[in-house]
This record gives structure tokens, C-alpha cells and sequence, in this order.
């Protein structure tokens, strides 16, 4: 059974109340301010927030109260200009709280977004047919640093992140205990770069971390005890490249594909592809369509390392 992860903060926002922290917070009173030309400073409350997004001119950066919890009970206003949104820890949370309803935490329809160091949990929540954290409807989205977490859509749903159109980025996340229909950390419908990340324990029914149907390079990143009922870590029917990546411990409990499941186009170069599980064929690599593999070992994996036999040159056993 998954644990939730709790996630350190030191201050709470409710969306229709104000946590006082002392006179000195108090008088900041609920609303965003400006701190110098192009920066408006976020308060600790879900009024604030709200009001600086929907307010939120083109090139503006938010800069976000420090470790704050900001507890949502509906989406954030949809983003359609240039922003970036400088977390400092700061977690985007919809409430936990009984009859709140399924929804997606933030969508971009359009614009260049950056969000550094701002964490996502509890999105989704089994809505049908969206994400659970962002989803990305045309923009231009970096993601830097911070940590997905416990964001669900179970019924037919996308991942944390769904890049419907656009591009997205990511550099050093950590996604951990999310789950979906396909792709549970990440369903890639578009252009996506991956750097440096870390898929712990998130599952779906196809590609355990990540469902790729677009173009996706994948770099440096590690796929630990993810699961689904095939491609424990990965489905690809896209192209997918990846480089100096790490697929272990992962499984495909019910089917095929225990590290991946490829029916599109997949290169890995330097990467490791090792003690993968699954229960029919592919415990390594489970291959469709084509599969190119450059300095790359997949060793370990059971009832085998790549299936069918034969259609991955270099892979065997």
C-alpha cells in the first residue's frame, strides 16, 4: 500500500480564511504585493494567490511565501500569458478536506511558464480525462526542482503532469506516489526534455512513471519501483530517447514490459536497464517496433531481458 508523503511546511493557506501569524502577518492582510517592478511577493493565503495569477501581467515572476501550503478546494486561474512562479519551497495543494472535487491544480493554455522549486500534491483525484498537477494545453512550460506527490487520476485519467500541446521541460523533480490510467508521473502527448530527475513508486495501468506518445528525450533521470500492468516505467509509442538513464526494480505485475514497453520509436545510449520484472515476456524491455540500443546494459531482468527474442540487436537472454 502507498504512504502518502508529507511534505515539511511551516504555514498554511485556506482558500475564505487568513492564518494569522502575528501582528507583522496580520497586517500583510490577504492580498499580493509588490516587492520591486516585475515581482509581485505572494502572502500565505489561497486568496492571495489566486488574485496574483488571474492579476498577473506578461514577464511577471510570483515570488511565493517560503514552505508555505497553499490548500486549494477548486483550480487555480488558467494561465495564458508569460509567468514564472518562484516557489521557495512553497506546495500547491488541493484540499484533502471531505466532498472537495476532483480537479487539475494549474493549466497553462498559453505562454512561456517557469515554476522553480514549487511542489504539487493531491491533484486529480480521479477526474476524467485530465491531469492531476498541470496540464498543458499549448504553452511553453520549465519546471525546476520540487517534488510531485500523491496526485491521482485513477479513472481514465493522465498522469501529474499531461503535456497535451507545447513544450515542457523539467530538471531536477522528484515524482513519487503518483498514479493514472496511463503514464502515472507523466503523459507526453507533445515535445518534452527530461534532465536529472527521479520517478520513485508511481504506478497506472500503462507506463508506471511515464506514458510517451510525443517526442521525448530523457536524460540522467532514474526510474526506481515503479509499476502498472505494462511498462513499469515507461510505454512509449512516440519516439523517446533515452541517455544515461537508469530503469530499476521496476514491474509489470499483470502483462508485459517491466522496465518498458515500446511500440514506437525508442534509442538508449549509456543507460542501465537492470533486475526488471515482468510476468509474461520483456522483463527488460518488452519491444513492438523499433528498439536501438548504444552502450547500454539490460542484465537481470525477469523471466527475461528484452521480448520477443531477436528484436532488439545486442539485447539477450
Amino acid at each position: 500500500m502507498h504512504h502518502k508523503l508529507m511534505l515539511t511546511t511551516t504555514r498554511t493557506a485556506v482558500i475564505g480564511a487568513v492564518i494569522v501569524l502575528g501582528a507583522a502577518a496580520a497586517a500583510q492582510g490577504a492580498m499580493a504585493s509588490p516587492a520591486h517592478a516585475g515581482t509581485v511577493s505572494v502572502a500565505c493565503t489561497t486568496p492571495a494567490l489566486i488574485s496574483a495569477i488571474s492579476g498577473a501581467s506578461n514577464g511577471e515572476k510570483l515570488r511565493l511565501a517560503a514552505r508555505c501550503i497553499y490548500q486549494l478546494t477548486a483550480p487555480l486561474p488558467g494561465i495564458r500569458t508569460g509567468l514564472t512562479i518562484a516557489g521557495s519551497g512553497a506546495t500547491l495543494e488541493r484540499s484533502e478536506a471531505a466532498g472537495t472535487p476532483a480537479f487539475t491544480i494549474l493549466t497553462v493554455d498559453a505562454g512561456d511558464v517557469n515554476l522553480a522549486r514549487v511542489n504539487f500534491r493531491n491533484g486529480g483525484g480521479s477526474a476524467y480525462d485530465n491531469a492531476g498537477a498541470i496540464e498543458n494545453e499549448g504553452g511553453d512550460i520549465t519546471v525546476l526542482d520540487g517534488t510531485f506527490a500523491d496526485n491521482s487520476n485513477s479513472e481514465e485519467g493522465e498522469g501529474a503532469i499531461y503535456n497535451k500541446s507545447g513544450t515542457l521541460t523539467i530538471t531536477s523533480v522528484y515524482f513519487t506516489l503518483n498514479d493514472a490510467e496511463a503514464g502515472g508521473a507523466i503523459t507526453n502527448d507533445a515535445i518534452m526534455t527530461l534532465r536529472s530527475s527521479r520517478f520513485f513508486d508511481n504506478s497506472a495501468n500503462m507506463g508506471g512513471a511515464i506514458y510517451n506518445a510525443g517526442t521525448a528525450a530523457v536524460i540522467g533521470t532514474t526510474f526506481t519501483e515503479n509499476g502498472a500492468f505494462e511498462g513499469g516505467a515507461l510505454v512509449n509509442t512516440g519516439h523517446t530517447a533515452l541517455s544515461s538513464v537508469t530503469i530499476k526494480n521496476n514491474s509489470a505485475a499483470v502483462a508485459v514490459g517491466g522496465g518498458i514497453y515500446n511500440d514506437g520509436t525508442l534509442t538508449a545510449a549509456s543507460s542501465t536497464i537492470v533486475h526488471n520484472n515482468a510476468r509474461y515476456g520483456g522483463g527488460g524491455i518488452y519491444n513492438a517496433a523499433s528498439v536501438a540500443l548504444t552502450l547500454t546494459e539490460v542484465s537481470g531482468n525477469t523471466p527475461d531481458n528484452c521480448d520477443p527474442v531477436g528484436t532488439i540487436k545486442g539485447c539477450t537472454g
